[in-house]
């Protein structure tokens, strides 16, 4: 007998779980109903018709009483786990990109009015990390950019649309994974700049934009100059000393996934959710194993029956994500007017020219090479299942849209010399064309960038579209034409394509350095 009867109620509340199943049929209603969680996270492999997730999450609401938060991650760009019923975004770094406060505050607005019809409550975004890598692949595009004030201002902006439509936003990732390259899905990374950086840097757009937003994720990242023994997640000098004390946040601070490498190879997923709740979170995320949140939730028993745990402690994080429930549980189901069009004005405006007259020449077919594959993309890949292989999104499809002639010669994400060999055997065949290069990374890619290389040689005034991170587009300095888009879906090529067709104006700015390491600005 726990010497709190209350305690395994509370344990239970405190977690956000993860389950298979796209349907009512296949998603297991009656483990989730007796196991009673604080929240239910849905992924792509929960993401079937609009009419089945509706569905669906009307079950996991009535699990209980007020129903559990139901969270999603639907930042825009790389990271959307919604295909259907929901408005499709360009990523952070278009609309950084654009730099419109308004705009950022608009796409908010639709995508929670699209997550709200659905009855989802919580969408972990935006992202306020700084884009100050470019070797990252966690980060990248899913950055507003790396100047802190401008990131604060649109991601502010994101989560207000957000909360009006009804639905909860979180800062991620507390308190800033953009200084290390590496991927806290796979290793756990380390934060090593000192700490008046942190603070004239990192931290500035999380502590500006915190009013705007119900819920905190914080990271799992050891910033040693903050605590050099710890992942954020796991430190009550930066959970509850900084974030709670010092900058004085008070609403919902929940972890990212548990079952992430970063803390579940070494401490270990149940060992992190009751060190993390320690530390001074409410919200413990164990997205994917039903049974790890169980033994999870015995755990916090245990340790709260051993003395290890205040039960003050976890009754005060109960109570959090408890009263955010009720609160929007009891919402009122109030539609603000939104912006349809917002998505592709974003990716219009977008559009950045780096480098000489991006524009396609009048009456001129179109050749577009695409660079395409699997990218090492953990944060998109996340939760997925297995579904039917679709066309990928095109550019050369949507300039065939407008009335342009375009054909498409898709190219391995990482090509062998023999394949450039071929297709570099073809293009003096094509004759007076344009050439149109989309390049995903190649400056992660030494077999992309060599390849791109040659292509320039044969084709000198060949156009570089940048569609994945934009520090591809320093990476050959004798490129005439280079183009950004910060996304490569299908929303990203067709303002891409507005633009090269003369449709939209070309508007864009860096929203980051390219050259060089960026500095506090």
């Amino acid at each position: 007998m726990p010497l709190s009867a209350e305690a395994p109620a509370l344990a239970r509340g405190v977690l956000c779980v993860g389950f298979d199943g796209s349907s009512i049929a296949s998603a297991p209603l009656g483990a989730l109903r007796a196991f009673a969680p604080g929240a239910v996270i849905l992924f792509a492999r929960n993401a079937g018709p609009s009419s089945d997730v509706r569905e669906l999450v009307a079950a996991l609401r009535g699990l209980t009483s007020p129903g559990p938060l139901i969270v999603v991650d639907q930042e825009g760009g790389r990271v959307e786990r919604l295909r259907d019923g929901v408005a499709a975004l360009p990523s952070a770094m278009a609309v950084g990109a654009a730099g419109d406060a308004a705009l950022a505050r608009r796409l908010g607005a639709l995508v929670g009015r699209d997550l709200a019809r659905l009855g989802i409550t919580v969408d972990l975004a935006p992202v306020a990390d700084l884009a100050l890598r470019h070797d990252s692949r966690v980060i990248g595009t899913r950055a507003y950019g790396d100047e802190p004030e401008r990131v604060a201002e649109l991601a502010g902006a994101f989560a207000r649309g957000l909360e009006r439509s009804g639905v909860a936003a979180a800062l991620k990732h507390f308190p800033g994974h953009g200084a290390t390259g590496d991927d806290s899905h796979v290793t756990l990374p380390h934060v090593t700049v000192d700490e008046a950086t942190l603070r004239a840097r990192d931290l500035v757009p999380f502590a500006r934009a915190l009013a705007d937003a119900s819920i905190v994720v914080t990271a799992h990242v050891v910033v040693d100059a903050l605590d050099a023994q710890r992942p954020a997640s796991l430190s009550r000098a930066i959970v509850t000393g900084l974030l709670r004390g010092e900058l004085g946040f008070d609403g919902v601070v929940a972890t990212d996934c548990l079952e992430m490498d970063a803390v579940a190879v070494g401490i270990g997923t149940v060992d992190a959710a009751v060190e993390a709740l320690a530390a001074g979170a409410d919200l413990l995320l164990i997205s994917h194993h039903l049974e790890l949140a169980r033994a999870a939730a015995d755990a916090i028993v245990t340790a709260v029956d051993a003395g290890c745990l205040p039960l003050a402690r976890l009754q005060e994080a109960h109570a959090r994500v408890h009263a955010l429930r009720e609160r929007l549980a009891s919402a009122p189901a109030t539609e603000q007017d939104v912006d349809e069009g917002a998505p592709l004005d974003a990716a219009r405006r977008a559009v950045t020219a780096i480098a000489g007259d991006v524009r396609l020449r009048a009456g001129r077919p179109v050749t577009v090479i695409s660079f395409e594959g699997e990218l090492a993309d953990n944060a998109a890949r996340s939760g997925t299942a297995p579904r039917p292989v679709a066309e990928r999104p095109s550019l050369s499809a949507a300039l065939r849209r407008r009335g342009w002639k375009s054909e498409l010669m898709r190219v391995p994400l990482e090509p062998a010399d023999d394949d450039v060999d071929l297709l570099l055997e073809h293009v003096p065949a094509l004759g007076d064309r344009e050439f149109v290069v989309v390049t995903r990374d190649a400056h992660l890619s030494p077999a992309q960038h060599r390849a791109v290389a040659r292509m320039l040689t044969a084709a000198p005034d060949a156009l570089i579209v940048s569609a994945g991170s934009p520090f591809d587009a320093r990476s050959w300095p004798d490129a005439r034409r280079v183009v950004c888009t910060y996304g490569d879906g299908a929303i990203a090529f067709e303002g891409c394509a507005d633009v090269l067709s003369g449709r939209a104006p070309l508007r864009g700015t860096l929203p980051v350095r390219l050259n060089g390491t960026p500095t506090v600005r």
